[in-house]
């Protein structure tokens, strides 16, 4: 049996089967962010990106609050949301790519942690490995320079280039958290076996 750590779930979860599934108010809010996201590619220019934007981190302060209202916290929700919101800036910044300011190295540097952490999720879910997957400080800095370099895209392009560099050092400093987390946790449960 795979166990995989999440935060834990506030509320009555354990009686109240309908909290736990996968569609629920504020899983579908955070859902919102992958046609969000995609619509980067339907427009162009300053105002409308910036409109998208705008509705994606709504979306994202949307879901917790109204999961916490609605008593809806769930295992699911504490996973759908940070993987919508990675997909969310991962697409976003997919739609630069078409412009002179965002080149392939430069998409790759700048969601760089997310393509770690989503390859070790799934090997991890292959091998059936328990991991955990609880947010960090440095994943949730690099998530913060990620929306902080979308802006810089959309404002200043010119100087993405600083932005870049930034996301680069927090990932990597990120990525070998998240592995040093990984690790123990695994030796943890393997001497617990």
């Amino acid at each position: 049996m795979v166990s995989y750590d999440v935060p834990p779930v506030k509320g009555a979860e354990a009686t109240a089967g309908q909290r736990t599934g996968l569609v629920s108010v504020p899983n579908v809010v955070s859902a919102l962010r992958l046609p969000i996201a995609a619509a980067f590619f339907a427009v162009d220019g300053l105002l409308w990106r910036g409109v998208l934007l705008f509705f994606g981190a709504l979306t994202d302060a949307l879901d917790g609050w109204l999961a916490r209202r609605l008593g809806m916290e769930s295992r699911t929700g504490a996973l759908i949301d940070p993987l919508f919101d990675k997909l969310f800036v991962t697409v976003a910044l997919a739609a630069f790519l078409r412009g002179p300011y965002l080149g392939w190295l430069g998409f790759v540097i700048l969601v760089s942690r997310d393509l770690y952490v989503g390859t070790a999720y799934l090997v991890a879910k292959l091998l059936k490995i328990g991991i955990p997957t609880q947010p960090r400080p440095g994943g949730k800095l690099v998530t913060f320079l990620q929306i902080v370099t979308l802006f810089v895209l959309l404002l200043a392009p010119d100087r993405v280039g600083v932005f870049m560099v930034a996301v680069a050092v927090a990932s990597a400093i990120a990525i070998v958290d998240y592995t040093l987390v990984g690790v123990a946790g695994v030796r943890g449960r393997s001497r617990a076996a």
